[in-house]
């Protein structure tokens, strides 16, 4: 819809949307957990290597899980692809397996609560998806599948826009979006349902985030946002429409059954974790916190403000 932000005159080079949002993502996140971490007593300036993992795991992550399920016969044809950003492919479920061990492994190497982090980690992960998705929005990717578009609809971008056109209807599923220069159907209309993503994610941000304050036992936060996501996602994958969708990876299943995506078969464990950390993690309760201040000394010598 609007894939490219800034164009340099006579050059390839451009800012794409895509990277853009996808860098105020791991921001909002950096932000959100930043001030959570420190409320519960966690050095932030332990928390800045969490970040640089989390972008670095998070996008290798996304991407090899895309390569490995989604298409692996490409992957194990041609494994450079994995480095050409440029040709498809991000998986978020990947993103965060990867992001997530290696973070509480980081975390744990330096003496940090693991169960207090995550939890706080959890709810800002949402809130960079979100970002994330208007990201895919506009680069026209993860859309929806094909919809014909009802006499009713309502255009709510200008006729002359050269991007294309999202619609409003009076019904489910609300949002219809027509994309010209997009990096997955063109020319066809198709549900949004990135913008569904964002909706729901900035949902379940506010959710996890009431959670968090009035947590009962750590753990409970990460437990519940795993459940409401493992919940959304199987049923927005079954609106998708875009180019990778469908493997059939449950093959002991009917073959007149629907087929299954990546991150529908991966919902399954992650419900199921979910769920397992809730039931176990119960009766933990919280253990003692108090917001972080650095030495007295470093406050005297007037150190630099702590990232």
């Amino acid at each position: 819809m609007w894939k490219t932000l800034y164009q340099q005159p006579g050059s390839d080079m451009a800012i794409n949307t895509w990277g853009v949002m996808i860098t105020l993502a791991f921001a909002a996140a950096a932000f959100v957990v930043h001030g959570r971490t420190r409320r519960v007593g966690i050095d932030p300036d332990k928390m800045v290597w969490l970040y640089v993992i989390a972008i670095v795991g998070g996008l290798a992550g996304a991407r090899l899980l895309h390569f490995t399920m989604a298409t692996p016969k490409e992957f194990f044809a041609d494994p450079m692809v994995f480095f050409r950003f440029w040709q498809g492919g991000f998986a978020f479920y990947g993103g965060v397996i990867v992001a997530g061990v290696a973070g509480v492994i980081y975390g744990m190497a330096r003496g940090v609560d693991a169960w207090k982090m995550s939890d706080a980690v959890m709810p800002a992960v949402l809130l960079g998806l979100a970002l994330g998705r208007v990201g895919c929005f506009f680069a026209g990717c993860c859309h929806g599948a094909a919809y014909a578009l009802p006499a009713d609809a309502v255009a709510l971008l200008p006729d002359d826009f050269s991007g294309g056109q999202l619609w409003f209807i009076p019904r489910a599923p609300f949002l219809l979006e027509l994309t010209h220069d997009g990096v997955g159907h063109n020319d066809v209309v198709v549900m949004a349902t990135q913008l569904y993503e964002v909706v729901a994610s900035l949902l379940m941000f506010g959710i996890g985030s009431w959670v968090w304050h009035h947590r009962r036992y750590d753990g409970q936060v990460v437990g519940v946002c795993m459940i409401m996501y493992a919940l959304w996602r199987p049923f927005n994958e079954s609106l998708r429409g875009d180019t990778v969708r469908g493997t059939q990876y449950l093959e002991f299943l009917p073959a007149e059954w629907p087929v299954h995506t990546t991150s529908q078969v991966v919902s399954i464990p992650v419900l199921v974790i979910g769920l397992l950390i809730l039931l176990l993690r119960i009766r933990s309760g919280l253990r003692p916190e108090k917001p972080f201040e650095p030495p007295h000394e470093e406050v005297i010598a007037g150190s630099a403000p702590r990232l």
